[in-house]
């Protein structure tokens, strides 16, 4: 832009040398004019030098407005340099900022995540923790029910006994009560010496019973064994069975052809066991025991077998489920449980878990974020740790989920049994 200044300078410049033209020009029409028309002659450039002189004016102040325009200009055009520095600034502000602010927005966002994660580990274990808290109440009233009951009856017995003091204090001088007294310590020993003997007997049994397989499999060819119990011609109470390849079996068999694969009756057995104990089976057929998930796999690869698990409350209250079809995986696969066809009226439990592997205390498999065999201390198809668990700590609570009422029953006894589908062909 040119300055206001140079402008003015030159528009004044150019004024004077129009003005000194027009004096030399009317100086010489002066001195040259002759005649009656001078007059007019001086007259008409006068005129003419008025309304230049006018004209002039009117440019000069035309160049004045334009020259306070020029100025404003200048100065908003310096306004715009100025913000345009500082938006420059800005932006390199911003530039330099950036990466931080994104690393900032990362580290939130990866401890969002991380806070989402934890909150729903949190909700996973509070849900767990609910439940054990449920089953250990649910226990505890079992047990204080229990204690009741013995408390009453220690009180009878006590009672007896301070009868039976005071009886002997009336009657310490005649012989016959004496003798009496004699004979009654004398049956009390003979009845702890036959509890003994019952113990032994019973230790024998069971020791018996855990070597028969081996016995059998050295006198008696497998395949003149039947292959469950619904082939040995009914009957209840154990049986020897071969079912698929591998050694016999020793089988509790009930009524109508079921095997009897588990048991839970009073928690003498102990059920927080490693992979392989739950692999091969333990226990007593005639107690609490599990058949094994190798025998459970051998009675149902051929995909004909039914489930029926029969349940008992602490409040005496019977409740059934039955599978019309079930089936464990071999060894490779994590003994898989497969079942379908539920009906009966302990709630479809079983369904939660299905298609679920085989965890123990030394092998996870479930998919929850907690380890339920070990929390639990039983082997089980756990998925989420509850719905159904019969070979959990026996004080802890035995569940199975009863969806109509939204909770768990509180299970007291427990009896899985396998048997074939009639007319099933099997797999080919």
């Amino acid at each position: 832009m040119v300055p206001w200044k140079c402008l003015k300078a030159c528009l004044h410049l150019q004024v004077h040398r129009l003005e000194k033209q027009v004096k030399t020009l009317l100086h010489s029409d002066h001195r040259n004019s002759a005649g009656p028309d001078d007059g007019t002659a001086t007259r008409e450039l006068r005129e003419r030098v008025s309304n230049l002189e006018s004209s002039s004016r009117l440019s000069a102040r035309s160049l004045f407005n334009m020259s306070r325009q020029l100025v404003a200009l200048d100065k908003l055009h310096l306004s715009l340099l100025q913000l345009l520095e500082s938006v420059e600034s800005l932006e390199n502000k911003v530039d330099r900022g950036l990466p931080d602010l994104q690393r900032e927005i990362s580290k939130m966002e990866f401890g969002r995540a991380q806070i989402t994660s934890t909150s729903a580990l949190l909700k996973e274990e509070v849900e767990n923790q609910r439940a054990s808290v449920k089953a250990l109440s649910v226990g505890v009233s079992a047990l204080q029910e229990k204690t009741d009951k013995d408390h009453s009856r220690l009180s009878e017995v006590q009672e007896q006994l301070k009868n039976l003091s005071s009886s002997l204090q009336d009657h310490k001088v005649q012989a016959v009560p004496v003798a009496q007294v004699v004979a009654l310590v004398s049956s009390n020993d003979t009845l702890t010496s036959l509890v003994q003997d019952l113990s032994k007997v019973q230790s024998e049994y069971r020791d018996i019973v855990s070597r028969l397989p081996h016995v059998y499999i050295l006198l008696i060819p497998c395949r003149l064994l039947p292959a469950d119990c619904g082939s040995t011609g009914g009957g209840r109470g154990l049986s020897l069975i071969a079912p698929g390849p591998g050694g016999p079996l020793v089988a509790w068999c009930a009524e109508e052809g079921w095997t009897v694969v588990q048991r839970r009756v009073d928690g003498s057995q102990e059920f927080n066991r490693n992979w392989s104990d739950y692999q091969t089976g333990f226990g007593s057929p005639a107690g609490e025991f599990w058949l094994g998930n190798e025998p459970l796999h051998r009675l149902t690869s051929d995909n004909c077998s039914q489930l029926r698990v029969d349940l008992q409350d602490i409040y005496g209250k019977r409740w059934r489920a039955e599978y019309s079809e079930f089936s464990v995986s071999g060894d490779h696969d994590g003994y898989r449980l497969h079942v379908t066809g539920y009906r009966g009226n302990a709630s479809d439990a079983l369904d939660y878990q299905n298609r679920m592997q085989f965890s123990a205390i030394d092998s996870d498999r479930d998919i929850s974020n907690t380890h339920c065999a070990a929390n639990y201390e039983g082997g089980w198809w756990f998925s989420h740790c509850q719905h159904a668990n019969l070979n959990g700590r026996y004080n802890l609570g035995l569940t199975w989920f009863d969806a109509a009422k939204n909770e768990w029953i509180a299970v007291a006894w427990s009896e899985m049994k396998v048997r074939r589908r009639e007319g099933c062909e099997g797999r080919t």
